[in-house]
């Protein structure tokens, strides 16, 4: 009986694996011979930078090595008891940790890959879900055969084989598909995003499904969306479905790889996470990680029982700059929150730094709640139906590069620094008004929206209904401008004189070592100056501290030799209408960029596209005009509604007036990046997607929207501080996720993905990954709006802006757009309840946020 056993096993189409017969240990009389198992770890992506195990049957851990760029391994060993078992861990395909395994029963040199088919042959097998590497006692309890692995085989292959016919994945693929030739882009590795194959319960989901109370129906009336979760031993269920199967045949011959249709890119200002969901409670299935969860705060917004982990410390003064300042004592209490930024709507004047006497100057030291002293929300007193400042305003803390890397650390491991940097540096003295006696900075960057008293309640109930994540960063230290050009181009725009590489004014580069007679005030930065930074070159101010962290970590500087980065806010070269903006001392516009762009892939791809941004037109600005007259009308002149829009209509002039306030209440120019684009400003038919938010209204209703669309809120509606705040913020999205569900078809097969340019410099708990020498910074929210969504689902995938990139290059079949680019980092993989990836600089690109 053993004979025939052997037999059989040596003829399974499995085991290709050459020298069938006794195990490699069965020799006393010569040493064992080395043998080598190599392969690829994939799951519809490369698995990269993590260790896969090989262990024999007796538990024993033989080798690991780690895979590499596009997911290949070799393991070489001597000796050990077959069958052996691989394991690799990942994040699956719901974004929980887990391991992806394969079973080979002979330890011959041969091929041995892993992937979600080998990973369900493999528990089945084992007649157990792995979560790591199996013990002694699981093998023993298994006992697995070459018979019974090749039965294994033939159990899952007989259910998903009308799935492999219909994407035509060869035999040879799936009979042996440990030891098959495997690679990237295969027909069974695009089965995997197709077919979406969690691992850690045996579960396949196959087809269309629209919505959680409904499906699609295929035309002999059969349903076409099917999950299934396959037994780890015992009956298995019949084949799948032939509507299911269907409709995933139809998608892999679309142009996108999941349901999703439409992308929405909805990008608003400056808030972390912790400052817009400190205190969210979640779902009792899920966990998050906020200012709530770990004590810091408590659910009325007072002081929790560890509300000292978020105390802020002063700092002695400095010499030069550092990560790490030496500290002094803590604050008493915060200092007082300034009025920094807060804008007056009625005449568009902007406060200085001055006290902010709303809040006591004697707050505890940490964070706390802004609207037990300023109303979330208050009455909207705008005409026309347009809201003009629903939320009383607060004061708008610096948000710059170097100040952002010392405020941090660069990694968030200590949270003390926040306020006394900003209190010390300001938004540097480059700036008007800003000086070493007054940097214009208190206590405001630690104030937190309390959901739990009712502040943020549509955010709020889109993360209940919907999917957040708790670990989405922004992806360069400091402010919008950069973080929105990462938005676009996963990189870094740097200074060039047409097109060649080229060294900016000395007057522009930054200089954050402390000015003499100091604590810590900078001596070239700030708006209207110090903005670029020749991070290729260590002798540069300021460098030498974050390069000696990025190398402490391993961690290349993403830097070209030569390269002056620009890492703070100036606006592109181009105006609106195609003419280059001046470049000089004096001139703080950076020049034209050829950085490639989400834009230009997409075009090249056929996939439709438009970038929508308030105030580009006529359209939004006359619309604008008349909203700041009115108000002007009723607030300065003390007319009713009525009156002053009966005025508006017979003096048609004043809205000329109005004009460059509108433009400037509408449009975010520094969030504008693909006008930085020489490619795209140069180019009829893509300038010609640049477009108005007006135009945002008609494409939805006229269903005339793109594939993908990006969308930035006019300046008064982006929830940025000092002159919008969330509630403007929640009214405009809002009003974007009802047109798009009042288009059942739109709405169907649609993702809105709703985040910030970045946090505003405002407080925030969570780790941050070291990516290069730009960032990560710190968390900022992101909601996935969709029928597709997780419900209630926090997702802990460590992401950033990449991160949409990666979603849209997935889904649409795209690479990623350069060498240097975010978004060609590999998927993260991290260990429960972690929030850094053990494979670092790895980012993810949401498929986990979705339930396909």
């Amino acid at each position: 009986m053993k004979l025939s056993i052997l037999t059989l096993a040596c003829t399974a189409a499995l085991l290709t694996l050459a020298g069938c017969g006794s195990d490699s240990s069965s020799s006393a009389s010569a040493p064992a011979a080395s043998q080598t198992l190599s392969g690829v770890a994939a799951q519809g992506v490369a698995v990269v930078g993590v260790p896969v195990t090989l262990t024999d049957s007796t538990g024993a851990t033989l080798q690991t090595a780690a895979t590499d760029a596009n997911g290949n391994f070799s393991l070489s060993f001597k000796g050990g008891k077959a069958p052996f078992v691989l394991t690799v861990p990942v994040n699956d395909s719901d974004g929980s940790p887990a391991v992806l395994s394969a079973i080979v029963a002979s330890g011959s040199s041969t091929t041995a890959n892993l992937n979600p088919l080998t990973t369900l042959v493999t528990q089945r097998a084992l007649g157990q879900t792995l979560t790591a590497a199996p013990t002694a006692a699981q093998l023993s309890a298994a006992n697995p055969s070459a018979a019974s692995i090749a039965q294994a085989v033939t159990d899952v292959d007989t259910v998903l084989q009308p799935l492999f016919t219909a994407l035509g994945v060869p035999s040879s693929a799936v009979n042996d598909p440990v030891g098959a030739s495997y690679s990237i882009g295969s027909a069974l590795d695009k089965l995997f995003d197709i077919a979406h194959i969690t691992v850690h319960n045996n579960t396949i989901s196959v087809g269309q499904r629209i919505d959680a109370s409904g499906q699609t129906v295929a035309a002999d009336g059969s349903s076409t969306y099917q999950s299934l979760q396959l037994p780890l031993t015992g009956k298995m269920p019949n084949p799948l479905a032939n509507g299911p199967v269907v409709a995933a045949q139809s998608i892999s011959k679309g142009a996108t790889t999941t349901p999703i249709q439409h992308v929405i890119v909805i990008v608003a200002e400056n808030q972390t996470f912790d400052g817009l969901f400190g205190t969210y409670q979640t779902t009792s299935d899920q966990t998050v990680k906020n200012l709530l969860s770990q004590g810091i705060v408590n659910a009325d917004g007072t002081p929790g029982p560890n509300f000292a982990l978020a105390a802020q410390n002063k700092g002695t003064t400095q010499t030069s700059y550092t990560l790490n300042p030496t500290r002094g004592s803590a604050y008493a209490t915060l200092l007082q929150p300034e009025k920094i930024g807060i804008v007056d709507l009625s005449s568009l004047s902007t406060a200085g730094g001055v006290a902010d006497t709303r809040f006591p100057a004697n707050l505890p030291n940490g964070p706390f709640q802004i609207s037990k002293y300023v109303p979330y929300a208050q009455p909207d007193s705008s005409a026309l139906g347009v809201q003009l400042g629903l939320s009383a305003t607060t004061g708008d803390p610096v948000h710059r590069f170097f100040q952002m890397w010392q405020q941090t650390g660069g990694d968030n491991s200590k949270l003390d620094m926040f306020m006394w940097v900003a209190a010390q540096t300001g938004q540097g003295g480059d700036t008007s008004g800003i000086t070493p006696s007054n940097p214009a900075q208190g206590g405001e960057l630690m104030g937190f929206m309390n959901m739990s008293a009712g502040d943020a309640p549509y955010f709020n109930t889109l993360a209940r209904t919907y999917a957040i994540s708790d670990n989405y960063h922004q992806s360069v230290m400091g402010g919008t401008g950069m973080n929105f050009f990462q938005v676009a181009t996963g990189d870094m725009p740097y200074f060039n004189n047409a097109g060649t590489v080229a060294t900016p004014p000395s007057s522009q580069i930054e200089n954050p070592n402390p000015l003499a007679g100091t604590d810590n005030f900078y001596q070239q930065d700030g708006y209207s100056g110090g903005s670029y930074v020749g991070c290729g070159d260590a002798t540069q101010p300021g460098v030498q501290a974050i390069l000696t962290l990025l190398t402490a970590k391993g961690i290349a500087s993403n830097c070209d030799a030569g390269k002056y980065y620009l890492v703070n806010n100036y606006n592109p070269g181009y105006a609106t209408d195609g003419t280059t903006n001046p470049i000089g001392p004096n001139n703080y516009n950076y020049p034209p960029q050829t950085v490639p762009t989400i834009a230009e892939a997409l075009a090249n791809a056929n996939v439709s596209w438009k970038w929508y941004t308030g105030g580009r037109d006529a359209a939004d600005v006359t619309t604008e005009s008349t909203l700041l007259a009115v108000s002007y009308l009723m607030t300065q002149q003390g007319m009713t509604q009525s009156q002053a829009l009966a005025y508006v209509a017979t003096n048609p002039g004043l809205l000329a007036q109005f004009a460059p306030s509108a433009i400037a209440a509408q449009y975010n120019v520094i969030g504008d990046p693909l006008v930085a684009s020489s490619k795209v400003m140069t180019n009829a038919a893509l300038k010609a997607n640049l477009v108005n938010l007006t135009t945002f209204d008609h494409d939805v209703a006229s269903n005339t929207l793109p594939a993908v669309s990006y969308v930035v809120p006019k300046n008064l509606a982006s929830g940025h501080p000092g002159y919008s705040a969330p509630a403007d913020l929640e009214a405009y999205l809002k009003h974007i996720v009802d047109e798009v569900k009042a288009n059942p078809a739109l709405w169907a097969n649609t993702a809105i993905l709703i985040t910030t340019d970045e946090g505003g410099g405002h407080f925030d708990t969570g780790p941050i990954q070291n990516l290069d020498f730009f960032g990560d910074g710190p968390r900022i929210p992101m909601v996935v709006v969709s029928p597709y969504a997780r419900a209630g689902m926090v997702d802990h995938t460590y992401y950033d802006h990449a991160s949409v990139l990666k979603f849209i290059e997935r889904n649409w079949k795209l690479a990623p757009l350069s060498k240097r680019s975010r978004d060609r980092l590999p998927n993260p993989v991290q260990a429960q309840k972690a929030y850094l990836p053990t494979n670092k600089t790895a980012v993810g690109d949401l498929m986990a946020m979705f339930n396909f």
